[in-house]
């Protein structure tokens, strides 16, 4: 079963099944791991199976901080310009009905992507991601630059480490962006967005793209500098060696492929569910100037997209 909702469209309701793929374009509901190693599509054909889940690993706050101040000496010494380390936080009461959570994010998150499924392969997964990272209207295509965090209300200024991972994510895109012949991009003014119980600095991007090298251009954009670092590859193959947990879904591209219709995101705010226990993803952007602890604290801030719903 299958359940999802885009800003300003109706909720769908679909019976099913995921189906890997090896291209995900002209579907109506598609989900890929971090790494886009594997893919799905929402096939409501597809006969649900007997599935067996196992629940993901949960770090402990001092081997995290151990962690942690590995990924900043690491850093320091000109490994990367940033690394996004992710952590499981387990929550403490039990979810009798996924259901019931999944109708509080509808309601909670009006402007972001919400879905709720329950896969033979993939297990049961719920959602509520803002962040866009491709979508299409009737004139040009959109994407978001979204980095740094701070609780909604907290008054305080974004720190300049905030902004300097804020500023790599937008020049990295941008730098993908203008590698299309005729894309005219555009990028908006710096501002803040609060989809929820925390506030990002947010730019928006514009440009002109042909069909054809929608594939391709998945392949440079994803994963961004702010779901997994700076340069893209070193961040990738050290996340490989520094996580003590698979991401699996979380970080993944999540959405609808339909030509002309397409509304992909970055599967954010997310969690799986194993024996009625909820396992939320969460991240955060390391610089050679972060504080572990304060990472700490703003992955706890983060998991309260769906913790404060229990």
């Amino acid at each position: 079963m299958l359940y999802f909702r885009f800003p300003g469209e109706e909720l769908h309701s679909l019976e099913g099944d995921f189906i890997q793929t090896q291209d995900i374009e002209g579907h109506s509901f598609i989900v890929t791991d971090f790494k886009q190693e594997n893919k799905y599509y929402w096939s409501e054909t597809a006969r649900p199976l007997a599935q067996q889940t196992t629940p993901p690993f949960c770090i402990e706050k001092t081997d995290y901080l151990v962690q942690a101040t590995q990924v900043v000496k690491d850093l320091e010494r000109g490994l990367a310009d940033k690394i996004v380390l992710s952590r499981v936080k387990k929550a403490t009461q039990t979810l009798p009905d996924p259901k019931v959570l999944f109708e509080k994010l509808l309601q909670q998150y009006p402007n972001a992507l919400v879905y709720y499924f329950h896969d033979t392969s993939l297990g049961t997964w719920m959602g509520a991601s803002p962040e866009i990272l491709m979508e299409r209207t009737s004139t040009h295509w959109r994407t978001m630059a979204l980095a740094g965090t701070k609780a909604a209300g907290e008054e305080r200024d974004f720190t300049a480490k905030e902004y300097n991972e804020h500023a790599m994510v937008t020049e990295f895109i941008e730098g993908q962006l203008r590698q299309i012949p005729g894309a005219a991009v555009q990028v908006s003014e710096l501002s803040t967005y609060s989809p929820g119980p925390v506030t990002h600095l947010l730019q928006e991007l514009k440009w002109q793209m042909p069909q054809s090298v929608l594939p391709l251009l998945l392949k440079h954009l994803h994963p961004t500098p702010a779901v997994a670092g700076l340069p893209k590859k070193v961040a990738q193959q050290y996340l490989d060696v520094i996580e003590s947990h698979e991401r699996r879904l979380y970080t993944g591209i999540i959405g609808r492929s339909i030509a002309g219709a397409e509304r992909l995101y970055v599967n954010l705010g997310c969690a799986d569910v194993c024996d009625q226990t909820l396992y939320c993803y969460v991240g955060g952007g390391f610089t050679p100037d972060s504080v572990p602890e304060l990472e700490w604290e703003e992955t706890e801030n983060k998991s309260q997209t769906l913790l404060r719903l229990l």
